[in-house]
């Protein structure tokens, strides 16, 4: 359930990334790829992803909380293109039912996050791009 917490913790960050982009990028789909990029790019630029290694929903199901995580960067572009496009695909579904773009872009974040959880792609990050540091150093 507390997942459900984390997923309108990323509608609401979704929903920001997409007001700094609006203004600059008309184009909805063009907006959808680049708030898709910049959502993860920017997560891993943030310390978010970082934070969920420590104290995310998923994480803390996989990994040990007597260590310390930080994220791995090794493939954070290839995975923000692949944000980028599942933004795309999604984005354009849900553009039927939502009008209105914010809430489009707080609902992609909420629906994009619980998806993830469902199929695993969340307990594959943590067993893949979280990495044990030694919190004294």
């Amino acid at each position: 359930m507390y997942f459900i917490i984390e997923s309108i913790f990323v509608g609401i960050y979704t929903s920001l990334i997409y007001l700094l982009f609006s203004p600059l990028i008309k184009n909805f789909y063009l907006c959808l790829l680049f708030c898709g990029f910049f959502k993860h790019f920017l997560g891993s630029s943030l310390g978010l992803w970082t934070w969920y290694c420590n104290n995310g929903n998923a994480c803390l199901k996989v990994l040990n909380h007597d260590q310390y995580y930080e994220s791995n960067t090794k493939y954070l572009i290839r995975e923000s293109i692949y944000e980028s496009l599942i933004f795309l695909f999604i984005g354009t579904i849900l553009k039927f039912f939502i009008l209105n773009d914010l809430y489009l872009y707080f609902i992609l974040g909420i629906v994009l996050h619980i998806g993830s959880e469902i199929i695993g792609l969340h307990r594959r990050f943590c067993k893949n791009s979280c990495n044990k540091k030694d919190q004294g150093k």
